[in-house]
């Protein structure tokens, strides 16, 4: 049975995983992947290619496919621009030392009773906007205490523990992933049980996370492009990732809704791979896909059918980022091995509360780089970290935010290069 048909013998409900919810992650990422859903898929291509011993995640957001593919004992490689992200995947693949997992805690739990009172705050530009006072001192207590512990894979587990704590008691609002002030009512109402969060954060989620690393680990932050292009041509085993379906600035800012915890992360511990990424709010989006708009994009010419409906004002966005996707997907198409796997999860966006086609967008450049559509699974999308209704347009009002995925798993010709 070839993986197309064992793919197919699925109920078409399976893969919607309705009851599946991700209630208590170590650090609230936006958009992730259903983690069931992606086991689900790679343990199907390994068991039809035993010789797959590696993955690589080019978007690797918070590690999911990572993760998922290290349980089944391949190596993983994961690229991201988001220096959290990146954080997250390594706390998420390494795990925390067995060994030292329970006195490292008891001793951040003892430094933060001895430094309280006795650090001085913290600060970065625009601070007293974004954190009470008395909020900012306890972050800056807890952040002393964590600088201060010695095991490289404990400190950035508590690194985690810590990004949560910042986005809780932010004066930023919970309901949208771009970076809004809450109302003036709500900051006043906020109590500094910031310490206390934290430290029960560590208590309920280190357990998980206990573990021998021994596997082969590969992430890198910074541009895809740039990671793509120092790969040899045809030295991927399997390629699996949820690609952007637009650029961040219009879709999810996963930069603004990172920046804050970054701000205060010791940046010996990130992998900061330009410094001035970290100086405005706006410039891990501005440096995403499509993040900075073409004068005259290359292949304009090639994406009509999918810009032709909206408006010019917006047109040029959605041509950068097309642009933008086409060099990262003729990237990936060279890497791969001939006969291997790409799998890409895919969703529809709306720009004019028009419908951009990437699925069947992402269909044109696979018959373009040499590669054939092997299976499409189509999730109905019923619970997400995303709003049902996302910006807004004149005259239209609200816009429905996709209510469907799709798995596009495509296999490489054995004539491309």
């Amino acid at each position: 049975m070839t993986l197309a048909q064992k793919l197919s013998t699925y109920d078409e409900k399976y893969w919607d995983f309705s009851e599946y919810r991700n209630d208590s992650p170590l650090v609230r990422y936006p958009a992730v992947m259903v983690a069931p859903m992606q086991a689900c898929i790679l343990k199907e291509i390994t068991d039809a290619d035993p010789t797959i011993s590696s993955v690589l995640d080019p978007f690797c957001g918070s590690g999911t496919v990572l993760c998922e593919g290290q349980k089944l004992g391949l190596n993983v490689t994961g690229f991201d621009i988001n220096p959290l992200a990146i954080l997250i995947t390594m706390v998420q693949l390494e795990g925390i030392p067995a060994n030292c997992a329970v006195k490292s805690i008891n001793a951040i739990n003892t430094r933060l009773t001895m430094l309280n009172g006795n650090v001085r705050p913290y600060t970065f530009k625009n601070i007293n906007k974004w954190f009470n006072d008395d909020i900012i001192i306890s972050l800056s207590v807890i952040r002393q205490a964590i600088i201060e512990e010695t095991n490289d894979r404990m400190r950035r587990f508590f690194w985690c523990c810590f990004a949560e704590t910042v986005k809780k008691f932010s004066n930023t609002r919970t309901s949208t992933f771009k970076l809004h002030i809450k109302d003036q009512s709500k900051i006043e109402a906020t109590v500094d049980d910031t310490i206390t969060f934290f430290k029960e954060h560590i208590q309920s989620n280190y357990q998980r996370y206990v573990k021998d690393s021994t596997d082969s680990i590969d992430l890198k932050c910074g541009d895809s492009k740039k990671y793509l292009n120092a790969l040899d041509a045809g030295s991927v085993d399997l390629i699996c990732t949820s690609p952007p379906y637009g650029d961040n600035h219009t879709t999810v800012t996963y930069g603004q809704f990172s920046i804050l915890p970054l701000l205060w992360i010791d940046k010996k511990d990130l992998y900061v791979w330009d410094e001035t990424i970290l100086e405005t709010f706006t410039a891990i989006d501005s440096a995403s896909l499509g993040g900075r708009v073409k004068r005259k994009p290359a292949t304009a010419c090639s994406y009509s059918e999918f810009v032709d409906s909206i408006s010019l004002e917006k047109r040029k966005k959605v041509i950068a980022f097309l642009d933008d996707y086409e060099t990262i997907f003729s990237l990936l198409a060279r890497v791969l091995k001939p006969g291997k796997l790409l799998v890409l999860t895919l969703g529809n966006r709306r720009v004019d509360n028009k419908e951009i086609a990437f699925d069947v967008f992402n269909d044109m450049l696979a018959r373009k780089y040499g590669m054939e559509l092997d299976s499409t699974i189509t999730r109905n999308i019923t619970g997400k970290r995303m709003p049902a209704k996302v910006s807004s347009i004149k005259e239209v009002g609200a816009v429905k935010s996709m209510s469907k995925e799709y798995v596009k798993i495509y296999r490489k010709g054995y004539k491309h290069d």
